[in-house]
């Protein structure tokens, strides 16, 4: 505590037992974030947000000498906010929320001790500290749509012919698809955040501050469209022979370094001095001897420990309701006689989803001579951070996935009966070098249908505040589709899904129904 004034050593003090009581009571979500800031490139920054958060607070020593330390009652509700919030992403298994509510947790007990002056004069290196948290994977499909337009708009320009099919180009000298390490996610993290820092130090006005952050965002965005176009202009005019091994990611990161070193340099042009002293006539004028000693810092203490711990009891609680409700190992479904089970296909597709509690695959051929019809569901219950239903691992065709490749997606409401509501299934189209097929699917949750990860995480935490547990599935249907006759397959997935689903319906109901303890 060397540099501060003697009066902020014990709020100083206790803000920090605080916080390292904090990391320890939610230790799992600290395990969780460190592992992805050493297991993925993109966030190894996050290990030093926290010690630039700490710097930051170092260069604020002085303007702290003017400012007595209070205790703040309106930080409580909102770290009791934050409590709520980590809880809601535990039940839900969203470990960015619980990440985030930590962080916001530690940022109300720090501000509850030193009071709401103090937190103002703090609040940049306090809430720099957001960005340790690993975030952005939603973003990866636009990014990557974003980067495949620009490509393809740019290749076109400069009269080179290419033919694009989703994420997948086609020039005459070779093919290239714009996979999950083209998004250009690392380079927007990086610079948003080397963005944040700079505009913080660099300019007083909000108006400079917006501006650079807004360029931080849209420059390393469209950079990274450049950056894909110049690869594939390198690997057509040299004949497949450059830019397409490891000199593909060098050159990537030379360019993104000479756009950051650019967009820097000239963001420094207006550059602002420090903003000039102000006098304090409440606060300049006391000595530290003369203002009295705090009496309540340890009642909000007390009361932080008691709202971090209702919410991991609550939980606790929450979760042994739903072990003593466990399914049936199994299910299965009675198919319509119009259908029939069939042997798979050779070399079949299949989704990518791991760690469920019960898989059902099938396939199903109708009488009316078409394709056969695939049929996933996987079912989760008691769900954990390695078996849940919504996770960025789970898709139709995951980025390492070299025989399929997605092309497009839409949402296709399906109507099953005319006496309900069409659910909300998404159609996607998948393609191979031999094969297109169409696929529709949907999440089930708490009887409800529901298309986005989102809403599914919400039915979920809902469902397990009502002690109803966490049952969830994904229902997948897909059908070959035969020289290019796209309607034709939307009519087989129609037909089947509208014999199968009300069976389906019944079949998940049955599992989610709790059984007497």
């Amino acid at each position: 505590m060397t540099g501060f004034p003697p009066l902020w050593k014990r709020p100083l003090t206790l803000s920090g037992v605080m916080a390292l009581l904090l990391l320890l009571w939610f230790y799992p979500v600290v395990r969780f974030t460190v592992h992805t800031w050493l297991g993925n490139e993109t966030y190894l920054h996050g290990g030093l947000i926290p010690f630039i958060s700490l710097w930051l607070i170092w260069r604020e020593r002085d303007a702290l000498k003017n400012i007595p330390p209070r205790t703040s009652g309106l930080a409580l509700v909102a770290f009791a906010l934050f409590a709520l919030s980590w809880e809601l992403g535990k039940v839900s298994n969203a470990m960015v929320i619980q990440q985030f509510s930590l962080v916001g947790m530690i940022l109300c007990a720090t501000w509850s001790q030193i009071g709401n002056a103090a937190f103002r004069q703090l609040l940049f290196p306090l809430l720099f500290l957001f960005l340790a948290v690993p975030f952005g994977e939603s973003f990866i499909p636009p990014l990557m749509d974003f980067t495949a337009d620009f490509a393809t708009a740019a290749i076109r320009l400069t009269g080179i012919p290419v033919y694009r099919e989703g994420n997948f180009l086609t020039l005459p000298t070779g093919n290239w698809s714009v996979v999950e390490a083209c998004s250009g996610l690392r380079y927007l993290i990086a610079s948003l955040t080397l963005g944040v820092l700079f505009a913080h130090l660099a300019y007083r006005h909000w108006t400079r501050k917006l501006l650079f952050l807004l360029a931080s965002l849209v420059v390393p965005v469209a950079a990274n469209g450049v950056r894909a176009y110049l690869i594939i202009l390198i690997g057509h005019l040299s004949g497949m022979k450059l830019a397409v091994g490891v000199d593909h990611l060098i050159y990537g990161w030379l360019f993104f370094g000479l756009v950051m070193f650019l967009l820097f340099w000239v963001g420094s042009f207006f550059r602002e001095g420090p903003a000039p002293e102000v006098s304090r006539s409440g606060f300049s004028s006391f000595p530290d001897s003369g203002v009295p000693r705090q009496r309540t810092e340890f009642a909000p203490i007390g009361i932080l420990v008691f709202l971090a711990l209702l919410p991991r009891w609550h939980v606790t609680h929450l979760e042994s309701l739903s072990r003593s409700s466990a399914a049936p190992a199994a299910f299965a479904l009675t198919v319509p006689p119009s259908w029939s089970s069939v042997p798979p296909e050779s070399n079949p597709w299949t989704p990518h989803y791991t760690g469920e509690r019960i898989k059902l695959e099938g396939s199903y051929a109708s009488t009316h001579g078409l394709p056969p019809v695939t049929l996933f569901i996987a079912y989760y219950r008691q769900q954990t951070l390695g078996t849940s239903l919504i996770t960025s691992g789970h898709t139709l065709v995951i980025p390492q996935d070299h025989h399929w490749g997605k092309i497009h997606e839409s949402a296709h409401p399906l109507s099953v009966s005319a006496q309900t509501s069409p659910l909300p299934f998404t159609e996607t189209l998948i393609r191979s070098e031999s094969q297109h097929r169409m696929v529709w699917y949907c999440h089930w949750v708490d009887r409800h249908w529901v298309s986005s990860p989102y809403a599914v995480k919400a039915w979920e935490a809902w469902s397990v505040l009502k002690g109803q547990g966490d049952g969830a599935a994904v229902v997948v249907f897909s059908t070959p589709i035969l020289a290019d006759n796209t309607l034709q397959a939307q009519r087989n997935l129609q037909s089947f899904s509208q014999a199968m689903i009300p069976e389906i319906q019944r079949a998940l109901e049955h599992l989610n129904q709790p059984q007497p303890r």
